[in-house]
């Protein structure tokens, strides 16, 4: 997961780290290290993230023929 395209997209939807973790179910701290990949977010908190953001695997990973 690309950690600063995630950024973007949290901020443009006005969502903070806490209300991220929150949605997970997760510490703050917990879901900081996964964004920053010092932990691997699993399959269903990618979905989750996903789908609040209404973005597809494709622009959360950083393909650029998708921004």
């Amino acid at each position: 997961m690309n950690r600063y395209l995630l950024d973007m997209h949290c901020k443009q939807m006005g969502l903070t780290d806490e209300h991220i973790a929150q949605l997970l179910d997760i510490n703050t701290a917990t879901y900081y290290r996964k964004k920053v990949g010092k932990s691997d977010f699993t399959r269903k908190e990618m979905q989750k993230i996903r789908s609040v953001l209404n973005l597809t695997f494709l622009k959360l990973s950083g393909n650029p023929f998708t921004m």
